[in-house]
């Protein structure tokens, strides 16, 4: 059965009224009248049509915008990393230098103490040794001593090469590092420059697709849409990981119900089936929290999705067989990827505020075949 649009029933309901009119009133008069209405009908339709490829641009625009954001942010991330490990490093070859100019003083000095003493004895050391033996037995002996400190004097002095060569490789290694961080900082304080660009982009974008949605209705729509979209995505992943199996552990998901740890460190702003805009409700927790700060997987499990999705921004989704899933949303980037196995509290994403979030926030659901569950019921209760 077709089933006839609301706006061409309107349409047709004001023309069968105009005509009406138009045998009580001037025929051409109404006639006049009912062009104009009709371009004016026209032109609202045209309008509503444009408005929805305006909002579909200007979606595409924030995505191109957040996804760039999390490509540098990833990048930060990084470099982050490198220059905290390479402080690290520069630390410890800043120690070694300490001991190794100490052990080169110690083994210059005694090196010096000998080279002075040998001095004073002259060529004629061996000699004057075995001169002042009045034992012949102990002459043998004697020469043997005599050789082992040679011998003794040698090493401290091949002792004392290596050192020099190892302090050598030292300075050169702080140098090097000294060199890298240097370049870290600049690339790092590069990136930051090009995040606070895009995140202005992303600013301006944001507001026009606001304005674009001040209205009611289209707001209802808009979640509407992003629910029916994320449903679609669990409906296939349930589809591909029902032919997969998590390995046996102790500790199955459906046993840690009210022993969970929190995702992130942060306030619970929007509660399960807390009213969203009419007739739709929250699906999981929307938890207030710093930009940047860590988001942590609640249970171990494997990634089987980590992409951008519109309306909850970067998202990622964590199998933790049974049935059971738990999904964080509107990332500021993602550090697992499709595939990953996590384990029970490993750093995953950062809070973020993509997918067209005015404030930092993470979004959190748990769900058990498809089912959105009530996150209180699983997670700790705080202090």
């Amino acid at each position: 059965m077709t089933t006839i649009p609301k706006t061409q029933l309107v349409i047709s309901a004001i023309l069968t009224l105009l005509l009406a009119s138009s045998s009580l009133a001037g025929e051409k008069e109404d006639r006049i009248k009912l062009k104009i209405i009709s371009q004016d009908i026209a032109k609202l339709q045209q309008s509503i049509k444009g408005s929805s490829k305006q909002q579909d641009s200007l979606n595409k625009a924030l995505r191109k915008a957040e996804l760039a954001s999390a490509e540098i942010n990833l990048k930060i991330n990084s470099l982050e990393t490198k220059l905290k490990s390479l402080k690290t490093e520069l630390t410890q070859l800043h120690l070694e230098q300490t001991t190794l100019e100490a052990s080169r003083k110690s083994q210059q000095s005694m090196i010096s103490k000998q080279i002075t003493a040998a001095y004073h004895l002259g060529s004629e050391e061996p000699i004057k040794l075995l001169l002042n033996q009045e034992n012949p037995d102990r002459i043998s002996r004697t020469l043997k001593y005599y050789d082992y400190f040679l011998q003794a004097r040698g090493e401290k002095l091949s002792h004392y090469r290596e050192t020099l060569t190892s302090l050598n490789r030292v300075e050169v290694s702080i140098s090097n590092h000294q060199l890298a961080l240097s370049t870290n900082r600049d690339a790092l304080k590069q990136e930051h420059k090009q995040l606070t660009e895009r995140q202005q982009a992303r600013r301006e974008v944001l507001a026009q697709l606001n304005k674009q949605l001040s209205g009611s209705k289209q707001t209802l729509n808009k979640l509407n849409t992003e629910r029916s979209r994320l449903e679609s995505v669990l409906k296939s992943l349930q589809e591909s990981i029902a032919k997969l199996s998590l390995p046996s552990t102790e500790q199955p998901f459906a046993g840690q119900r009210g022993r969970l740890a929190w995702p992130v460190s942060g306030r619970l702003s929007k509660h399960f089936g807390a009213s969203r805009n009419a007739s739709i409700t929250w699906d999981g927790w929307l938890l207030r929290a710093n930009e940047g700060s860590p988001v942590n997987t609640i249970h171990h499990g494997r990634v089987i999705f980590s992409n951008y999705l519109r309306g909850h921004g970067l998202l990622i989704i964590i199998d933790h067989g049974d049935g059971y899933m738990s999904l964080y949303a509107h990332n500021q980037v993602l550090l697992k990827e499709t595939g990953e196995w996590i384990l029970t509290g490993e750093t995953i994403a950062k809070v973020g505020n993509s997918g067209g979030r005015a404030e930092h926030a993470l979004y959190f659901e748990i769900r058990h075949n498809g089912k959105p569950a009530n996150p209180k019921h699983w997670l700790k209760k705080k202090g």
